[in-house]
């Protein structure tokens, strides 16, 4: 499993984490009990994505560039490979990482608001 992968939708998801001031991405992915779950929570993420995509003002300043940088071939890279994930152990370890990647991007998105690095 390819750990830039993993990081990038990390990030993806903490951009959605910071715009949207909604953990729901995170929470449903990290106690998926299932790759199946674990894939469909993320395609509800990516749709969400899709939309924020169109909005012309964000909270944050550096939304827009954050969002034309995110590569999205290794989010489909990611994808494919938690859906060969055979152990749900494993399945929890690579959720759980994604999760907690998206939960400090986030918070790096207030920080730089309130006026640190």
């Amino acid at each position: 499993m390819s750990m830039k992968s993993l990081k990038e939708v990390g990030r993806m998801l903490g951009i959605l984490i910071a715009e949207e001031e909604s953990y729901t991405y995170v929470d449903k992915l990290a106690y998926a009990p299932s790759k199946d779950l674990a894939i469909f929570y993320l395609r509800e993420a990516l749709r969400d994505l899709h939309s924020l995509m169109k909005k012309t003002q964000f909270e944050y300043d550096k939304t827009a560039n954050e969002l034309k940088s995110i590569d999205f071939n290794l989010i489909e890279n990611c994808i494919q490979q938690l859906s060969n994930v055979q152990d749900r152990r494993e399945l929890r370890e690579l959720t759980s990482f994604i999760a907690s990647t998206a939960l400090a991007y986030s918070a790096s998105f207030k920080v730089q608001k309130m006026g640190g690095e």
